[in-house]
């Protein structure tokens, strides 16, 4: 992962929210749109809540101590409460991940840090898929992936929006609006079954280039397909 933190180059993710983290070894975390699993690796002594639209994912996530049935743009959520958010591959599948984003920054404690990760609008993987319908994703995921069950209930693709306000840029001056602080921003690259075709990757890493170059650089190269930011309240 490129990472233009340089206090934090090379770290992992968890040792980062663990530096940045106030009292890590006593916290409360929300995973926002939880699903079934994390895919963060937690601090061993944290109480862990889970808010995800599905009752089906919740029952089936055993991590958690609390579960919340509610949707992340319009359960309101108490203030103040917690000291890290995680939103994980959620916002890109929401309508207005704004809502969401306002309520997380409400949310999370003095001193706390909300860390989102999602796909890069502003990348060829992130538009193609904002202009792709989702039955052509479904199909796609099915006969070219070889995932049978794709676009199934509780199976990916998920319908998905992709939404503008969620690119790392426009996070950015939402912090700033809310008096947030940046305290880390780093990009990945394709993180999809597909990665292992050779074919599809002697493809895409020269198309994706083109794109980058002819864009001006408006568009993320092949290491920008994704992202991960750290927010932290004051």
């Amino acid at each position: 992962m490129k990472n233009n933190m340089s206090p934090f180059d090379g770290m992992p993710l968890e040792e980062i929210v663990e530096r940045l983290l106030p009292n890590p070894e006593d916290i409360t975390i929300l995973e926002a749109g939880c699903g079934s699993m994390s895919h963060f690796r937690h601090p061993a002594n944290a109480r862990l809540v889970g808010i995800d639209i599905s009752e089906d994912q919740l029952e089936k996530n055993t991590l958690l101590q609390e579960k919340i049935h509610g949707d992340l743009e319009e359960y309101v959520l108490p203030a103040n409460a917690y000291d890290l958010i995680i939103c994980w591959d959620v916002l890109e599948h929401l309508p207005n991940p704004q809502k969401a984003l306002s309520n997380f920054a409400r949310a999370v404690a003095p001193g706390g840090l909300i860390l989102l990760a999602s796909p890069n609008v502003l990348s060829l993987r992130g538009l193609l898929t904002k202009i792709s319908p989702h039955w052509l994703k479904v199909l796609y995921y099915r006969y070219v992936v070889g995932q049978r069950d794709a676009g199934r209930p509780g199976t990916y693709p998920f319908k998905s929006y992709h939404r503008l306000s969620i690119s790392p840029r426009s996070i950015e001056k939402f912090a700033v609006r809310n008096r947030l602080r940046v305290a880390y921003m780093g990009y990945s690259s394709w993180e999809h079954p597909e990665d292992g075709s050779r074919l599809f990757r002697s493809i895409w890493r020269p198309l994706n280039t083109a794109v980058s170059f002819l864009s001006l650089r408006r568009i993320g190269t092949d290491n920008e397909q994704g992202f991960q930011i750290i927010l932290q309240k004051p």
